[in-house]
């Protein structure tokens, strides 16, 4: 597929007589803002942009596969990718399958709904609706633990099914990332809803996530991070996406 084949991005630079290091880099293939299929039929984003320059800093061959959420985590559980851009928050429970690199950003999270709905106390706002969020995701925890069957789900793989669903009244409300809810507000399809709450917390923070098999790329991955805060390559990157930093 011509939008696979640019997601494929261009092998890391090698060191002259060097071999490179082949690692498998899974990302998610719909998430707003950070991975997404163009109109062009390239494959675009944040982490895109991120995972491309930290390849070509170690000196790695990465061989990019976008994916949905759910097969991401399985592929780094199961070293069938080494790195993973999905971004994943830390819990305990994912620790037990994955590495996690330092923070890169932080995710805020709220409810989105049509502006009637503003002003309500969450567990009000939430009582009876179907609420719409990615499968697999830290939302999606988050909703059980906090309000259990007060609400109907309505799981989706990625954030543009999640959105989808409030035009096509298939859900009342969505819960997810602000970041990537961003381009539906925007957009003419998203022009009749808004956020409708505060957000959940004060933010969590967003890890590269890396296969407990290659504990080295962890510390490798890290560091390329650190240099690209200091050296004002991270800050670019996002800034060319969304009109502020998000750290």
């Amino acid at each position: 597929m011509k939008w696979f084949a640019a997601a494929l991005l261009c092998l890391a630079t090698l060191r002259p007589g060097a071999a490179a290091e082949t690692v498998v880099v899974a990302l998610t293939d719909s998430t707003p803002n950070f991975s997404m299929h163009m109109p062009d039929g390239s494959f675009r984003g944040i982490n895109v942009e991120v995972a491309g320059q930290i390849c070509q800093r170690l000196g790695l061959n990465c061989k990019f596969q976008p994916m949905p959420l759910a097969a991401l985590v399985a592929h780094i559980r199961d070293d069938r990718a080494q790195i993973g851009f999905g971004n994943l928050i830390k819990t305990a429970e994912r620790e037990k399958t994955m590495l996690f690199s330092r923070p890169y950003w932080r995710s805020t999270t709220a409810f989105v709904g049509r502006p009637e709905l503003a002003g309500k106390p969450m567990a009000e706002l939430v009582k009876g609706r179907k609420v719409a969020v990615q499968e697999g995701s830290r939302q999606a925890k988050w909703l059980v633990d906090n309000f259990g069957a007060a609400y109907t789900p309505v799981t989706r793989p990625t954030i543009f099914d999640v959105v989808a669903t409030l035009p096509m009244n298939q859900a009342d409300l969505a819960l997810a990332p602000m970041m990537t809810v961003h381009p539906f507000l925007v957009s003419p399809e998203g022009a009749a809803f808004g956020f409708v709450s505060d957000p959940i917390d004060s933010g969590w923070p967003v890890h590269v996530v890396i296969s407990r098999q290659h504990p080295e790329l962890q510390a490798r991955v890290d560091q390329t991070l650190e240099q690209m805060t200091h050296d004002g390559t991270l800050g670019r990157i996002f800034r060319a996406w969304v009109p502020f930093d998000i750290f």
